[in-house]
């Protein structure tokens, strides 16, 4: 079959029709294209600008000192009060990569979205000096913060604004600092006034402590710069934030536009912190994606941003009308806000005030009673002593449980002035604790008598602070959160879920809860292991779940510490073969918790995991190693910056050795018949459940030492936790009386 044949001009004529769809199809695409592009300019171009009036070592506190004082500055003071109850008052946390947040590494923060540093340690050492006010360039800030170990990306903002379309400028040179970046310098302008006369566009940062010494000073300027923008451009979104915190490291302030919402709604008329979890507390690295979500419509818009750990608010498109209100029209729910604001800064640093007199007044209590229940047992003591013993132990049992339950107590307010904490909030935490301890001993004798074991209680003591701190860090650390054992909003290490001193006290009183309570279920191995399984599992899903406790290293510290645990008490005769064997499954059982759970914090979005999702995301590309890097770092640094933190490790260390040595000496002693100590061995014998417990104890002291950054100070507290409930055992068993 023969094909037909087409003319040059039939050839030519469908040529022509296929060019014509083909020309047509391309300028269909090219003009989707450009139109894509025109309205993207042009949604990025139409959208109200955002300018950022910074100054440093401004809080709510010393802000309403100065408004109520007789200065020259309480009028200005007064507007930007007034600024914030018709606005979204905050605190903000400025915590850098360095200890003191110095201005230039407050800005540089900022503009990275992460933790950064602009100046080095050393320089950032003495809050206030000279060298932490001082602004440097940029080549010295981006070559500070490269080491800083928080894979801070300085400009990430900029850089994320430039690739959107979206101008930006500073005003200042600490506030170029925010727009620097490795592949090109900030644009920046002289004097706010001629910006304002152009109709800036996009973003403007503005440091307006640039020049100012005394806070009146920067009141002023800062109420002055305001009132400039409001006349000028009274549609701009304004947010008003305190950078820095050279002079005292705390909270500061932070004003949003009103109609600014959180993903995570409002409580109490304040915004929860997406990245803190609390009312009314954001994070400075916060306002990296809030400025680009405002702009550009997305908080990370591409792979600048990728860096970026703050999580982004939601600024109006353009500010109600009530923010450009006349001075004087303040809103009563407003005032309310910002005192409650005021009084969260001034709980933040009374805590930062308070944690190591607490911790140390836990630790003096177990160490003076394992001390005196040393001496004092030498020899059979009086039943009176026994008395005694057995008070002090049940009284410095409850002191951990205590701690948590001051948070209920505003006991940060005594002494303060002008929103600073004075050494009377320390003193009144130390008497909170004792105060509470005493009541709660109290009520466990009671309850103790009242089901016929009055030397008893260690079970209800052990599994009532258990069971309060995993609820607590459960429910968002409501009372461990800015309490008097850290955990607070100027070391800024956590914000909700489990804190690694909550864990030392609660995985010690755990195992303790577990032992003893196994003496009192019935026999059998099915028995003991079901106790672990219910108990245990229970903690671990409160500690470790992303939403509840979000504590990777608790979760897999305490799953081969309740492997281990669970062996001991279901076959507390095993050999070595079984030790071994219940080795291996106590690190199986540590790797497969890990697994699961990030796992879990890895299938949800990136922007809503918590640190362990990033870590394990970091695993995969490797930026995990810098931040083991810094953890390490950071558990080293303080016994090299500070002669009290060394001196307090070498005493800590030779107490320790002396402590081994002396139980060594006596261990043998025993075996020789020849101990001091040998009479308790008559009468009724210590309850078996003790060297279970033992057992879990020091595997607990050993896994956690490995595996968190403050592993160390961990083992300590887990050791007075455990301590004064061991004795309280112990000295429950003895008959009594002074044996024949």
């Amino acid at each position: 079959m023969s094909r037909r044949r087409r003319n040059p001009q039939q050839r030519f004529a469908r040529a022509v029709v296929y060019g014509i769809i083909l020309l047509t199809v391309l300028g269909m695409i090219l003009a989707m294209i450009s139109a894509s592009s025109a309205a993207s300019t042009q949604d990025t171009a139409g959208r109200a600008p955002v300018i950022v009036l910074g100054t440093r070592d401004l809080t709510w506190g010393g802000l309403r000192e100065i408004a109520g004082s007789s200065s020259s500055a309480a009028g200005d003071a007064g507007s930007l009060l007034d600024a914030a109850s018709s606005g979204e008052p905050v605190n903000v946390v400025v915590r850098s990569a360095n200890p003191a947040t110095c201005p230039a590494d407050g800005w540089l923060t900022l503009g990275a979205g992460s933790r950064a540093r602009a100046l080095p340690p050393g320089a950032a050492s003495t809050p206030g000096a000279p060298a932490c006010l001082d602004a440097p360039d940029a080549a010295s800030a981006l070559a500070a913060s490269r080491g800083s170990g928080y894979e801070a990306r300085p400009g990430a903002l900029a850089a994320a604004l430039a690739k959107a379309g979206a101008p930006a400028t500073a005003i200042g040179d600490a506030a170029s600092l925010a727009l620097a970046t490795e592949g090109g310098a900030a644009t920046t302008s002289d004097s706010l006034k001629e910006l304002l006369a152009s109709g800036p566009s996009g973003l403007t940062l503005v440091d307006t402590a640039a020049g100012a010494t005394t806070a009146e000073q920067r009141v002023t300027a800062l109420a002055r710069a305001r009132e400039a923008v409001l006349a000028a451009m009274p549609r701009a979104r304004i947010v008003i934030v305190s950078v820095a915190d050279a002079e005292s490291p705390g909270p500061q302030i932070g004003i949003l536009p009103a109609g600014t919402t959180s993903p995570r709604g409002r409580d109490g008329g304040l915004l929860v912190g997406d990245s803190t979890h609390q009312a009314g507390l954001i994070q400075l690295t916060d306002l990296a994606p809030t400025i680009l979500a405002a702009l550009t419509g997305s908080p990370h818009p591409g792979g600048a941003s990728a860096r970026m750990t703050g999580s982004a608010l939601a600024l109006p498109d353009s500010p109600p009308p009530a923010a450009s209100a006349e001075p004087g029209a303040t809103d009563p729910a407003g005032s309310r806000a910002v005192e409650e604001l005021a009084d969260g800064a001034l709980r933040a640093r009374a805590s930062h005030l308070a944690t190591i007199p607490s911790i140390l007044l836990l630790v003096a209590a177990s160490g003076a009673l394992a001390l005196t229940a040393a001496l004092a047992l030498r020899g059979a003591p009086r039943p009176r002593a026994l008395i005694a013993l057995r008070g002090a132990a049940l009284a410095a049992s409850c002191l951990p449980l205590a701690a948590l339950l001051s948070g209920a107590i505003p006991w940060w307010r005594a002494g303060a002035s002008a929103g600073e904490p004075s050494w009377a909030a320390a003193a009144a935490a130390l008497a909170a604790i004792l105060f509470i301890g005493g009541a709660l001993a109290g009520l466990v004798v009671l309850a103790a008598r009242a089901v016929g074991r009055p030397r008893g209680g260690v079970a209800l003591v052990a599994g009532l602070t258990s069971l309060a701190w995993l609820l607590d860090a459960a429910l968002g650390a409501p009372l461990a959160f800015n309490g008097v054992l850290g955990m607070d909003a100027v070391v800024a290490g956590r914000f909700y879920g489990m804190s690694n001193t909550g864990f030392a006290i609660a995985a010690a009183a755990l195992i303790i809860a577990i032992a003893a309570l196994r003496a009192l279920s019935p026999p059998g191995r099915g028995w003991a292991l079901g106790l672990v399984a219910l108990m245990g599992g229970g903690a671990l899903a409160l500690d470790g779940a992303p939403w509840l406790g979000a504590d990777l290293g608790g979760a897999l510290t305490l799953a081969p510490v309740l492997v281990v645990l669970a062996v001991a008490l279901a076959a507390p005769e095993l050999g070595r073969r079984g030790r071994l064997r219940a080795g291996l499954g106590a690190v199986a059982g540590m790797l497969v918790v890990g697994t699961v759970l990030a796992g879990l914090d890895l299938a949800r979005p990136a922007d809503r995991r918590t640190h362990l999702g990033r870590f394990a995301a970091g695993l995969a590309d490797g930026s995990a190693w810098d931040t083991l890097g810094r953890k390490a770092g950071a558990l080293i640094a303080p016994f090299l910056s500070s002669a009290l933190a060394l001196t307090a490790l070498m005493a800590g260390l030779v107490t320790v050795v002396g402590a081994a040595w002396w139980g060594a000496r006596e261990h043998r002693a025993w075996r020789e018949g020849r101990s001091a100590y040998r009479w308790l061995a008559t009468g009724r014998a210590a309850p078996r459940w003790v060297g279970s417990a033992l057992v879990g104890l020091g595997v607990l002291v050993v896994v956690e030492t490995l595996l968190n950054d403050s592993g160390p100070s961990m083992a300590v507290i887990s050791a007075a936790t455990a301590a004064p409930l061991i004795l309280r055992a112990l000295l429950a068993a003895r008959p009594g009386q002074r044996p024949a």
